[in-house]
């Protein structure tokens, strides 16, 4: 069952290498008071013990702001420091087994973007879907890109909310909800951005205005 706090309309990816210079914990900050629906801590550079430790912070930046907040990867480490969940891909430890660690009210977020992926979703264990890229990115190389087109058709096969990832900006967050997803997940759209908080409001009322 999704958790009744679970909103994926505007989901911040916060990445120590993509944050301009500027301390993840800051602009996390920035994209809580822009209005971010959801924030996720990712470092895939970093070692358990680094990751850790920025998640922290993120975390405890966050504490004034109603606003949920995931680690990458980390099922293990979201539960040490008390985060509201993780996000899992497809080579991570399985879905069921970070239920079990977590408990029936964290956040469970599984990377999915072919149809045997979806179909595998076991909809009482997995809250929503991340699938991409719809653009091209600088991220996630290799993968196909998937088109509108092509998240839509993902869309109707997904047992559960799917959020979209990929390239996705003010200019295109619009064709993007048209797909049928129920938000946008950025990284350097907000990131990277000048202006986070700014970057994280357009986005929001791009996507609400969407939703209406």
């Amino acid at each position: 069952m999704t958790p009744v706090h679970l909103d994926l309309s505007v989901y911040v990816i916060i990445d120590p290498q993509c944050c301009a210079g500027r301390p993840p914990e800051d602009v996390a900050v920035m994209a809580a008071r822009g209005g971010a629906t959801l924030i996720q801590y990712r470092d895939k550079e970093a070692s358990l013990a680094q990751v850790r430790d920025g998640a922290q912070r993120v975390l405890g930046a966050l504490l004034p702001y109603d606003v949920p907040f995931v680690v990458n990867d980390y099922p293990q480490i979201a539960k040490d420091i008390g985060a509201d969940g993780v996000h899992i891909g497809q080579g991570d430890m399985p879905p069921h087994e970070v239920r079990a660690l977590l408990g029936a009210d964290a956040i469970v977020g599984l990377t999915a973007f072919t149809p045997a992926h979806l179909a595998a979703v076991d909809p009482k264990v997995v809250d929503y879907v991340g699938t991409g890229p719809v653009y091209p990115t600088k991220t996630d190389k290799g993968k196909p890109i998937l088109g509108v087109e092509g998240l839509g058709a993902l869309v109707a096969l997904s047992p559960v909310p799917m959020v979209a990832i990929g390239g996705i900006t003010d200019q295109n967050a619009a064709a993007v909800m048209q797909s049928g997803v129920q938000g946008i997940a950025v990284m350097r759209g907000v990131s990277a951005a000048s202006e986070p908080q700014q970057a994280t409001q357009n986005l929001l009322k791009i996507v609400s205005g969407r939703k209406k």
